[in-house]
């Protein structure tokens, strides 16, 4: 946690270039919850031996300086707090300040423009003359108010959980309304290390694919993966496609019942066990009667499981369902805002397993959060 008394200047060019959400969750940020953290924590600077070792460690310059732009980010309080005094492992600190520095030019930025903004308050009067002379009339400025809403929208950026392992670099953030060609001939990185994938069709004949393109072509020529090793690996192919597609149906939400008031995906009395993968239709009597999971889990139905990579993993009739929320948007244009979540199914006993995402949401205030009907997953 910060000993440094940021000015308000500094506080809000952070808070907007990391377009107000947390750079460690992701999740959007209020002003009001705002604390700004650094990468390298502050308290190394009184301690110079360890200070110096950890920068040598790092191939830093020695005269790295704390307070840099570069190693300040805005994060949630409670993100911050668990945190505490923690330094993060060589690739993590190295990830991370890499992201900071790619960002420094927009606080910059940022900053520059909230040092020259002396004239808001004639631009607040004017405005207010303008509304009360009828130059302009309340129907006007809420057009202005929506259109401007709507172009913060289309440079919205997109940071995933746990990013996209391609051979030369890794994404995990994605912005709407961009090109995303360029993921199409990436070669992935999959998860034993490999950057080729064997997939076969019903004549038992095999090709491999490295890239979106390959495998987008594959998969439409009816090739897929048939050991239970290259299913799993496959989900690396499968997510890209999914995300990307995602990203393009993403519009912007005109309600929300899941951001106001803010709800995780591990928030289990709003949780239906739809959501959860049931093989023989057993959960469904249960959905009816609009129970929870939640509700389940106290009755013993539902077991909850500890996950290092997923935010929520539970387990019912021998498999376990994980989740993880990536970003929300409207997805299927009825105007409700949903989440695009990634998540994997495995068998409690035995090597079956498999990655997945879906679409979430919540219908209103009195539905419980549960899959679109009509989500082609």
């Amino acid at each position: 946690m910060s000993k440094t008394a940021f000015d308000n200047i500094t506080r809000s060019a952070l808070w907007t270039a990391y377009n107000n959400l947390c750079f460690y969750c992701s999740r959007p940020l209020d002003w009001n919850d705002l604390h700004i953290d650094h990468i390298i924590p502050e308290f190394l600077s009184e301690e110079k031996d360890r200070f110096n070792k950890v920068i040598l460690d790092l191939e830093l310059d020695l005269k790295f300086d704390i307070n840099a732009l570069s190693n300040l980010v805005p994060t949630h309080s409670k993100c911050n707090l668990r945190k505490k005094n923690d330094v993060f492992p060589k690739a993590t600190t190295l990830f991370y300040l890499a992201l900071a520095l790619r960002t420094k030019p927009k606080v910059e930025s940022e900053i520059e423009k909230l040092k020259h903004r002396k004239n808001k308050g004639q631009i607040l009067s004017k405005l207010q003359s303008a509304l009360s002379t009828n130059l302009i009339d309340t129907k006007e400025l809420k057009q202005i108010i929506i259109e401007a809403e709507k172009n913060n929208w289309d440079i919205t950026q997109i940071k995933i959980p746990i990013g996209i392992e391609f051979i030369d670099e890794v994404y995990d953030v994605f912005y709407l309304n961009s090109d995303l060609s360029i993921l199409f001939d990436k070669k992935l990185l999959l998860g034993d290390g490999s950057s080729s994938l064997e997939l076969i069709n019903d004549d038992e004949k095999t090709i491999n694919v490295s890239t979106l393109r390959e495998w987008k072509d594959a998969t439409h020529n009816d090739y897929y993966p048939m050991t239970t090793f290259a299913i799993k690996m496959s989900s690396s192919f499968s997510f890209l496609e999914d995300i990307v597609e995602a990203i393009q149906m993403a519009q912007m939400p005109k309600v929300s019942f899941i951001s106001e008031p803010w709800l995780e995906i591990d928030d289990l009395e709003f949780l239906s066990p739809s959501i959860l993968h049931d093989f023989e239709g057993r959960l469904v009597e249960y959905t009816e009667k609009g129970l929870s999971i939640g509700d389940l889990v106290r009755q013993g139905i539902i077991k909850i499981n500890d996950s290092s990579i997923f935010k929520i993993s539970l387990e019912y009739g021998g498999f376990e369902t994980s989740l993880t929320e990536q970003f929300r948007a409207d997805f299927n244009n009825d105007g409700i805002e949903d989440i695009f979540v990634r998540g994997a199914t495995r068998a409690m006993h035995g090597t079956m397993g498999y990655g997945f995402t879906t679409i979430l949401t919540k219908y209103s205030d009195k539905h419980l959060i549960e899959p679109i009907d009509d989500y082609k997953k």
